[in-house]
């Protein structure tokens, strides 16, 4: 079962509407309604708010009843493997993503040589 499965039928044991979850969650009903139907998924501040709000364990929404998320203060593997598939891994030392970086830090340099230029000029001009 999904997390928004289980968040939906968390919500609905205790009658409360998507609005109600939301206005205690302090986020919109939409936002709620995209996670029961597993159009997004909650980070984990989010899925720990939801967890306490509803009044189950963090566990109840990630796992099946059979896999803990954490025993003996570490992840389990089901859990890792549960993170892992909403978040892809990158590697950091990826050619395109050191591009990418340059490109960005370049374009920040601009930025910031184009905004000192401004500054200058309005100086010059008060």
């Amino acid at each position: 079962m999904s997390i928004g499965s289980k968040v939906r039928q968390y919500r609905e044991a205790k009658r409360w509407s998507q609005e109600d979850l939301a206005v205690r969650l302090d986020t919109t009903q939409t936002t709620i309604s995209n996670i029961e139907s597993d159009k997004n998924i909650p980070n984990s501040l989010l899925l720990n708010k939801i967890a306490k709000e509803l009044e189950v364990d963090i566990n109840d929404l990630l796992m099946d009843s059979s896999n803990n998320i954490m025993t003996n203060n570490e992840f389990s593997d089901h859990a890792v493997a549960a993170v892992n598939q909403y978040n892809p891994i990158f590697n950091i030392q990826s050619p395109e993503l050191i591009e990418s970086i340059l490109k960005n830090q370049d374009q920040i340099t601009k930025l910031i040589e184009s905004q000192n230029k401004l500054i200058e000029s309005l100086l010059k001009k008060g």
